[in-house]
């Protein structure tokens, strides 16, 4: 059984169940097209597509889109074509889920002998379709449009044509996703090469690359310890918490170590096909070298170039093989315990979106009048605001009670001086933009206890006109838009000056 292959049997086209399944894996996570990172790249697609936008924080819009063509193709659809960017968002959004479906199949269907046991890779697929990967920030997949709703269905792809040992294909698959998100594509290829190697069983040459990696990890590491990179960036390095283990929380290790755990038996059970043995093995092997370089070289006093790489990134790879896995496994049991098993873990993440996005819709169709106040605002300054406006918000106001992590440039379409979180990440990973970073998010912090005079002191300099303060927020400049969350105010001088003090 050890040398046992995955049989090519007729099967029907999966085509028709994957499409019937897609919006249903829409409903079940959500979709959000202007929130979290989503919001950053429909920004950058907008700058794009108008260039008269963001002209005082081009900086932040434009650096995410200098490596990916992902924005560029996308605005190129919005020049030439006649679709509005909402719609065009949630076709992508719905063509990834399907392509993710799609390899998810492609590749279970050379690991399982059996079609319940690809089915149920697939359909436990869709149910971990938003599951976080431990600590790093990212999910398997996003409840809103990026590089990686694209860059992780080719890397499916190529991952099941290394199993075919069709070299061609899957470097072509590989080259794809590199021009979506190089970063996501470079452990792809990692991941390809520990699976290639596994599949023929080619130990040494494993045990060989793995070394190498950590070689190369702590040469990198004496040779930029010392380098002293401006400290804004420094700065910004050092506030993202999903760079360096030591600042997880306590409850985001086990992510780590329990899939790790699971794999490594998995890839040791002599009864299962080899090729999912092999994934199994090459999962454990990518995952185990990315936290053991993490441990060893990623540290808030070392290298700040290895922890801007995001070595544990890795585990998304990990975190894949492992669902489509136990999918498999999971086909074994009765279909009630099938059944009962993917209704908890959709559930599972079903209520993990809704506590993520509590005050807005759970799928935010093209079109429909916002429920969440923060969006309401950001959709009245789109309208009444003059395009070369500048605003300033608190710099931590995307943790705002009912914000719900909305992105201000991709929804208002309007410049934005620094906030602290999410142009700390593009700062982190930019360095060009870290000083305005640093600046911006000086200047607005804790901008809605300050007082109007300490607001005017701090953000005239940055050429701000408007300000989004809470709706508590106490202030005497004019807001001619309020609800029970925001208000909007023009920035000017007080006429009452006492107002200032309040």
């Amino acid at each position: 059984m050890d040398g046992m292959t995955v049989e090519r049997t007729a099967d029907p086209a999966p085509y028709l169940f994957l499409t019937t399944l897609t919006p249903v894996v829409l409903l079940v996570h959500g979709y959000h097209p202007l929130a979290d990172d989503g919001a950053v790249y429909v920004a950058g697609i907008k700058k794009l597509a108008d260039p008269s936008l963001y002209q005082s924080d081009a900086v932040f819009v434009s650096s995410p889109t200098h490596f990916s063509i992902f924005a560029h193709v996308l605005a190129a659809l919005l020049r030439w074509g006649d679709l509005p960017l909402p719609a065009l968002l949630l076709l992508c959004h719905l063509a990834s889920i399907f392509l993710l479906l799609l390899g998810s199949w492609a590749l279970a269907a050379r690991i399982f002998v059996r079609n319940s046991g690809r089915w149920g890779a697939v359909l436990l697929a869709a149910c971990c379709f938003t599951l976080p990967v431990a600590g790093t920030s990212l999910c398997i997949m996003d409840p809103y449009v990026t590089a990686r709703s694209f860059s992780t269905p080719l890397s499916l792809f190529a991952l099941a044509a290394v199993l075919d040992e069709k070299w061609m294909e899957s470097a072509l698959w590989l080259a794809l996703a590199a021009l979506l998100h190089p970063l996501m594509a470079a452990y792809t290829a990692i991941a390809m090469l520990t699976l290639a190697l596994a599949r023929r069983r080619m130990w040494r040459s494993l045990g060989l690359i793995c070394g190498f990696g950590c070689l190369l990890c702590a040469v990198i590491f004496i040779a930029t310890r010392h380098t002293d990179p401006l400290l804004a960036y420094n700065r910004a390095a050092l506030s993202r918490s999903y760079f360096f283990l030591s600042s997880w929380r306590w409850f985001e290790y086990p992510g780590l170590l329990i899939p790790l755990l699971l794999l490594g038996i998995a890839g040791s059970r002599r009864e299962a096909p080899w090729p999912a043995r092999a994934l199994a093995i090459a999962a454990t092997v990518v995952g185990s070298c990315a936290l053991f370089a993490s441990l060893c070289v990623v540290h808030r006093s070392g290298s700040l170039l290895l922890a801007r790489l995001q070595v544990l990134r890795a585990f998304q790879f990990v975190y894949i093989a492992g669902v489509l896995l136990a999918g498999g496994l999971l086909a074994r049991l009765h279909k009630l315990a099938i059944a009962i098993v993917l209704l908890i873990v959709a559930g599972a993440l079903f209520a993990g979106q809704r506590m993520t996005y509590p005050e807005t819709s759970h799928v935010e169709w093209p079109g429909m009048t916002p429920r969440n106040d923060w969006q309401q605002a950001l959709l009245w300054i789109r309208a009444h605001t003059p395009k070369d406006a500048v605003f300033a918000l608190d710099n931590d106001y995307i943790e705002s009670p009912g914000e719900d992590a909305q992105g201000f440039r991709a929804s208002a379409e309007r410049s934005a001086v620094a906030d602290w979180l999410k142009d700390g990440g593009i700062a982190s990973n930019f360095p060009r933009a870290a000083i305005p970073w640093w600046q911006g998010s000086q200047a607005t912090a804790q901008l809605n206890d300050a007082t109007d005079n300490q607001r005017l002191t701090r953000l005239q300099p940055l050429g701000v006109t408007w300000v989004v303060l809470s709706a508590q927020a106490r202030t005497g400049f004019v807001c001619p838009f309020s609800n029970e969350r925001v208000r909007v105010c023009r920035l000017s001088p007080l006429l009452h000056p006492a107002d200032g003090a309040k």
